[in-house]
Order: C-alpha cells, then structure tokens, then sequence
C-alpha cells in the first residue's frame, strides 16, 4: 500500500510547493553547498532560523561541557571537520565513525598527528550488517531515500550494531554523541533505547531526516524516551537539536 499513497513527507513537500517556489526564486542567487541545502530542506523556516543562528553564532555545534579527559563519539564522522573543531578546542578524545571510504581517507589524514582523534571505518546501527552505501558527498547514505538515482555510485560499508561497539571499545559513560548519519539515526537510536544506553550520554547533538519512512512516528518515540533522562536545550525542527542529561 505505502506504493500507491504518498508519505506524510510527501505530502508535506506537495503543500508547501508554492512557497517553495517563492523561496527559489528568492534565494536564487544562492549557489554551491548552502543551495543543496536549502533545496533538500524545501527552504523551511527551521533551516533559516538555524542558518540565520550561525551567523551570530558559528559555534553551536561546538559547544558542549567538555575537557582533555572528555569522551566524544562522532557518528557520521565525514571528512573529521566538526571532530578537528572540537580537538582544537576542548583536546578530548574523539571515536569518530566514518564508513564512506572515500570520507574516511580523509578524517585518517586529521588524525595522523593526533592520537585522541580515534576513526573508525564503520558506521553504527541496531545491528551487524554489510549495506549497499551510496556515495553522494554529505548526502552520502544507506537510506533507500536517497538512493533513488541510477547514476549515483555505491559501494558496500560494514555497520556495527551500537551495543557491540560500546562493549568492545570498552566505551562506559560519554560526555558528547554528534549524530548525523542521513536517516540511520532512528535504528540506532531505537536499538540504544532497547540497549539501555541513552543514559550513558551526557549530551546528544542529533540531526534527524524528516524524509526517513515513519519518520515524524519515529522521532516522537525517540524524544519521548530522551525526555526521561534528558533536557531539550535547543530544537530546529528536523534540522539539528541538543539534549543534555538532567
């Protein structure tokens, strides 16, 4: 049946579509990353307030109770950009998950001189698996969403269930979880509910993807579970959002 009638996303998209056209021709000036990202995001007032934060404040995204002897886990590592931040900033120790291989080259080279940034060539899910990966820049994706396109290369990446990696990196209690893995973070998040683990976080950096299937259903669950053991700081709707432990 979800073939033949569109998903609440969609829907939302087709109803937005005048203002959509109005914001392109608004922002039509706008190339290159911030484009893509307007275009993805159908120029929704979240991402303008968000955008429009970061100009007054270009740290957000940085900010976080953290020191030399902090633990950070960087899911969606990428290129390690955000991971070289916050090194340079607060010096923790960073376990940062990239399985892009073409990412990955990349955030090894940050870490070559820096023994605390720690990469890791696998992503974190609920479960062990091996996934058709499609590598399309910060789009890059196991999500069937934005795989839709013939012409965009794949490739096969291994996915770590998230409670075996946190046994076997003898992980413990973290002090900062950025999560960013373009629709994968309900799984995982869904999978450290049932694992007992969300406790074990100080403070959550979490972008979820509102085009992930059941994705409004599966966000409310999620922030209904954090809210027993975290505070919401900050929320741009289905853009970026922060938690800290009460």
């Amino acid at each position: 049946m979800s073939n033949f009638f569109p998903s609440s996303y969609q829907l939302k998209k087709v109803l937005l579509w005048p203002r959509t056209v109005f914001m392109r021709w608004k922002y039509r000036t706008t190339h290159g990353p911030m484009k893509a990202m307007l275009e993805l995001h159908y120029y929704r007032p979240a991402l303008l307030e968000f955008v429009g934060l970061t100009l007054y404040n270009p740290h957000i995204l940085h900010e976080a109770d953290l020191d030399s002897e902090s633990i950070v886990m960087d899911v969606g590592a990428f290129t390690g950009s955000w991971a070289q931040h916050m090194v340079d900033r607060y010096d923790p120790i960073i376990y940062a998950f990239e399985p892009n291989p073409q990412s990955f080259k990349k955030l090894q080279c940050k870490a070559t001189d820096n023994t605390k940034l720690r990469p890791l060539e696998y992503g974190l899910g609920d479960k062990d698996e091996i996934v058709e990966f499609t590598l399309k820049g910060l789009g890059s994706s196991m999500c069937d969403e934005r795989s839709a396109h013939s012409d965009i290369d794949r490739t096969a990446v291994q996915i770590v269930a998230i409670d075996r990696a946190w046994r076997e990196l003898d992980l413990g209690h973290i002090d900062l979880m950025k999560i960013n893995i373009e629709g994968a973070e309900f799984p995982l998040l869904q999978k450290m509910i049932e694992a007992g683990l969300l406790g074990n976080v100080k403070c959550f950096l979490i972008q979820f993807h509102e085009w992930h299937p059941g994705a409004y259903r599966k966000h409310k669950k999620i922030r209904q579970e954090l809210s027993k053991t975290h505070q919401l700081e900050w929320d741009y709707h289905f853009i970026w959002e922060k938690w800290v432990r009460v």
